[in-house]
């Protein structure tokens, strides 16, 4: 389809659908909307994110909200990346659309959207999916340029922050250079010496397995130079320069103690920050964790520990594999952590490398999950724009299109699994390229399926540890796997559950499930409402926080002006 044959479906519909919204007619505003559409809000008609599938929930939903919300001013938006265009929906389905973005005012400021128009078989053009989001409120406009703190700022984001963040990796940090350029004052406070530590405690063959564009910073991108899959220590290192360049105001060596109090009637917390031995007293309206999803340590109790006499570490123990050399290694799990402890031993010369795999597990090759990400995020567009358009692909959605796409998926796999098959790992059925984020099925191969199918990582299947002799492992199955020592990449627990003993049960009992996916396909309880007051969860990649920064940042600066309660 020409540019401009698109153009002219999109004029046409965002005109009609405009003055539906604007004229408040929800009927007409339905109509321009196909009958199994998604229409997905982010605090424009709520103050939440909610992503609707179907004509009668989205009626439920706007009904009321659609008057109140005042949207006017709707037309397309030009910017390189977002111009109307045809293209498939999906790389396994025939199935095409004119997707654009475009531009609108609503009652709280200045909004901005996406849609996706496919044909009926009436032969009309109806928007599979419509995504709105606020993106400023009208007099407190997030600012575009440098905003260095003055003294007095940064003494009040030391003695009385607005918003105290706990956690200083990429989460946090993109967090506190949002609300920075958004004026709400902030407090960054993290547990280790020094910024970009999470990453250098990690093992020294870590590397980013998404491209750099997608994971970058907000406001400050990458060298160019950088390498695509960035390694551990120059992700450290950025993230420690991150903080200095963009004026943030970060304790290290900082972290609060049990149990901080929250005042329902002032709406503010008592919180005691044990800062390097000194312990200071803040009263920040809001407390936003941003120190990962991920808790302590899941190690399981296996039996017959003191019999062992090698060693047994869980992942996050793992320094690499210098000191294991000549030795057998049994790694329990496989997931991308196990397999890339497996290849790190193999390549600093373990003995023997057995891999346990207790259920099955989704595999894709790292180049494949590349070229959808670079679909997502190509070089020649402004990253701004790409976060848009990934804020217009309801998880529910892509949920949905990976299990009709499966059999295509698992065709261009099929090299890759088909080693891994007959070196007896088990592939699971479950095609989520994308979705395996959320709901942790799978993993990216970076070279460790090589090793599994050429016999230098060994698999065992279909067993758990069930004890422990003096130089092996005895599993659920009855079989042993001699060993020297055992390494446990088995997880972590929730963060909610290691935050109990510093925020106590009174606290997390008011605090609902965190990270996941809800019903509609939206995150549980991560930058929107916890169920606490005042309580904020900040967790996921790169490019959730930096997406996600901004409505958080929006909630809390409605709240400190009365829109939000």
């Amino acid at each position: 389809m020409r540019p401009d044959v698109s153009t002219k479906i999109a004029s046409s519909w965002i005109q009609k659908f405009g003055n539906a919204l604007q004229t408040a007619d929800l009927e007409k505003t339905l109509s321009y909307i196909h009958p199994g559409g998604y229409f997905r809000d982010v605090l424009v008609f709520s103050w939440n994110n909610r992503c609707l599938h179907r004509h009668q929930k989205i009626e439920q939903y706007l009904k009321g909200a659609l008057k109140t919300s005042s949207i006017a001013n709707v037309e397309l938006d030009f910017q390189p990346g977002l111009q109307p265009e045809y293209a498939p929906f999906t790389e396994h389905l025939p199935l095409c659309a004119v997707s654009a973005g475009f531009k609108f005012t609503c009652s709280a400021g200045l909004g901005r959207g996406s849609f996706s128009l496919v044909l009926t078989d009436t032969w009309e053009w109806k928007a599979l999916i419509v995504m709105m989001a606020l993106v400023d409120i009208k007099g407190h406009e997030e600012v575009r340029d440098e905003l260095a703190l003055s003294v007095q700022e940064r003494r009040k984001a030391e003695t009385d922050p607005h918003v105290l963040i706990i956690g200083a990796g990429q989460s946090g940090l993109n967090i506190a250079a949002r609300f920075k350029q958004m004026n709400i004052s902030m407090l960054v406070v993290e547990d280790n010496y020094r910024v970009g530590d999470n990453w250098r405690k990690r093992y020294p063959s870590v590397v980013l397995h998404s491209p750099k564009k997608m994971n970058s910073m907000l406001y400050q991108p990458y060298p160019s130079n950088f390498p695509v899959f960035i390694p551990r220590d120059e992700i450290a290192d950025w993230l420690e320069q991150y903080a200095s360049a963009q004026d943030l105001v970060v304790w290290t060596n900082s972290r609060p103690l049990p149990l901080p109090t929250y005042d329902e009637a002032l709406k503010r917390w008592t919180v005691v920050i044990d800062r390097g031995g000194e312990h200071v007293t803040l009263h920040p309206v809001h407390i936003i964790v941003a120190a990962g999803v991920l808790g302590a340590p899941r190690m399981p109790s296996v039996g017959d520990r003191e019999l062992f006499l090698g060693s047994v570490l869980h992942s996050s123990e793992y320094k690499g594999g210098k000191s294991f050399a000549g030795q057998r290694v049994v790694v329990v799990g496989a997931g991308n952590t196990a397999a890339d402890i497996c290849q790190d031993l193999c390549s600093h010369g373990a003995r023997a490398v057995t891999m346990v795999q207790r259920s099955e597990t989704w595999v894709a090759s790292r180049a494949s999950a590349r070229a959808l990400i670079d679909q997502m995020y190509p070089e020649d567009v402004d990253i701004d724009v790409c976060d848009l358009m990934t804020m217009g692909r309801p998880l529910a959605l892509q949920r949905k299109l990976e299990r009709k796409t499966g059999v295509q998926m698992m065709k261009q796999e099929e090299q890759t699994h088909r080693g891994l098959r007959e070196a007896g790992f088990k592939i699971s059925s479950r095609c989520n390229f994308l979705i395996h984020f959320y709901e942790g099925h799978g993993g990216l191969d970076v070279g460790c399926a090589e090793l599994i199918r050429t016999g230098k990582v060994k698999i065992k299947q279909g067993a758990q540890v069930d004890r422990f002799s003096t130089d092996s492992v005895v599993l659920t199955d009855g079989s042993s796997l001699e060993a020297d020592a055992v390494l446990f990449a088995t997880s972590y627990e929730n963060i909610c559950d290691t935050l109990r003993p510093v925020f106590g049960d009174s606290t997390m009992d008011r605090v609902g499930p965190v990270w996941g996916l809800d019903a509609e396909g939206e995150l549980r309880g991560c930058y929107r409402p916890t169920g606490h007051p005042g309580l904020w969860f900040a967790v996921g990649d790169f490019s959730q926080s930096r997406i996600s920064s901004k409505q958080l940042a929006l909630q809390i600066k409605a709240i400190e002006l009365g829109l939000l309660e």
